[in-house]
């Protein structure tokens, strides 16, 4: 037997090198073991986090019926959502549209007409305007016959309902969803998250609106967002003007009320959570999964814009100042139906 020091090597062995060995694979074995009760910790902190934020979103979200119109028009292979701002008056008293020049008036239109798609997964989200001014055929509902009028009457003649039926008509394509939202609601929303930011292209100044706004990237509150999104006699591009600020004021909404940095904030979260769930009504077949579609399309790959491609369609009787389609709408159309990417076309005066 060799030995080391007058001792067998057998025994140095087993008190250092056979030690060392023993050592390794269990301190790597433990840390392993920590990394996955930290992982499982995470995992079940945010499933609660998000499960609170859902039921402030549930028992606060408000929600109506819609009335459809039987017919054949079909459904998109991937999601659509009709969105209106409304411009009714009634909550003109709510503290928080103090100082905003609205006026007060009789009854309520569709002062925002968007549609919301979500093409197949891996495309960004799809927004698109339709001018408030086009004129269209608005379908029979209840005791109103169809008539051709401008688009947004279609609200003031039969609410939500006869909203998304007439864009459905329009647009040869069903509307899964239904959300809805006013000037307060707005305003609630936007000053939820500290703001949203705007990039106008010019200095505005205009006294129907309220806005006063410099040229420039910049933070703005909620009073300010409402005025920047109505705001068109100003504009050297009117209603077309406003319609493209009024995608730049919800596609910053939608990435801040889905962005992890809103839901992750501790303080904030629950806040904004409740502002947007009051703020927005829907239709009572909306449920939570159906924001999944949007979360996806939107971190994959954004929001993009477009506009149904028009023109002006002159001055038409007590309809005042119209527009209406050009041939290229078809396409656009076309795209909703088949659940494809929007075409964008220049826009026409």
């Amino acid at each position: 037997m060799e030995k080391k020091n007058g001792l067998p090597n057998e025994w140095f062995r087993d008190s250092k090198s056979g030690t060392a060995k023993e050592k390794g694979p269990k301190k790597q074995k433990n840390t392993s073991l920590k990394k996955r009760q930290i992982f499982w910790v995470i995992l079940g902190a945010l499933t609660y986090w998000f499960a609170f934020l859902l039921l402030i979103s549930i028992f606060q979200l408000n929600k109506l019926t819609i009335e459809r119109v039987a017919s054949d028009i079909p459904k998109s292979p991937g999601k659509t959502w009709l969105l209106i701002g409304s411009d009714s008056r009634e909550d003109i008293d709510n503290p928080v549209l103090e100082g905003a020049p609205l006026g007060k008036f009789e009854g309520q239109r569709s002062d925002t007409i968007l549609i919301l798609s979500v093409p197949k997964i891996g495309t960004p989200l799809q927004l698109t305007s339709i001018p408030r001014d086009l004129v269209v055929i608005i379908p029979a509902y209840g005791e109103t016959s169809e008539t051709k009028n401008k688009i947004n009457a279609a609200y003031a003649f039969g609410g939500p309902s006869l909203s998304i039926n007439t864009v459905e008509f329009l647009a040869g394509v069903q509307m899964d969803n239904y959300a809805e939202i006013g000037f307060a609601g707005l305003v609630n929303i936007v000053n939820s998250f500290g703001g949203i930011t705007v990039c106008p292209s010019q200095d505005f100044s205009d006294k129907k609106s309220g806005l006063e706004i410099k040229e420039g990237c910049q933070n703005v509150d909620g009073l300010t967002a409402l005025a920047y999104s109505r705001m068109r006699f100003a504009d050297p591009k009117g209603d077309i003007g406003r319609t493209e600020r009024q995608q730049e004021v919800v596609k910053e909404i939608m990435k801040k009320s889905l962005s992890p940095f809103t839901l992750l904030n501790l303080t904030r979260a629950p806040q904004t959570v409740s502002a947007i769930a009051n703020a927005i009504t829907v239709n009572n077949e909306v449920g939570p999964f159906d924001l999944v579609p949007l979360v996806v399309a939107l971190r994959s790959g954004g929001i993009e814009s477009a506009t149904i491609p028009n023109k002006s369609g002159g001055s038409s009787g007590n309809l005042g100042s119209t527009r209406k389609l050009t041939e290229n709408a078809d396409l656009v159309f076309k795209a909703l139906q088949e659940g494809t990417r929007i075409p964008s076309f220049e826009k026409t005066d």
